[in-house]
């Protein structure tokens, strides 16, 4: 295992965790590879989140007008569209998470993915 996948691992572990301590129910698909890699359910509300990790990275220059340690986002593919799949962004310093869209809005999937 190369480190980008040691830390793609590292990554979800720390999502877990991160659901765990907020007593949701957190479930990891068998394949490998695939456009979700948790599901979380919200005991509470019973909503159903679909996530993809990916270890936070922030740009070191300046590029195409953004500033210097600006957020590199990653941009979902057509079925996570369609899926409604939430990206996952884990700090492996620090061990924060910021999700994109946040929780607090609404991810439907979009029709047309």
């Amino acid at each position: 295992m190369d480190l980008r996948q040691q830390e793609g691992r590292i990554a979800e572990a720390i999502l877990i965790e991160f659901f765990l301590r907020r007593n949701c129910y957190v479930f990891a698909p068998l394949a490998a590879q695939g456009p979700v890699d948790l599901v979380v359910v919200d005991p509470e509300t019973g909503e159903v989140i679909l996530l993809d990790a990916k270890k936070d990275s922030k740009r070191t220059k300046g590029w195409q007008g953004r500033s210097p340690n600006h957020r590199i986002h990653r941009t979902r593919n057509p079925i996570q569209k369609k899926l409604g799949v939430r990206m996952a962004y884990v700090n492996l310093d620090d061990r924060t998470v910021y999700i994109v869209p946040s929780l607090d809005k609404p991810c439907p999937p979009e029709p047309d993915a």
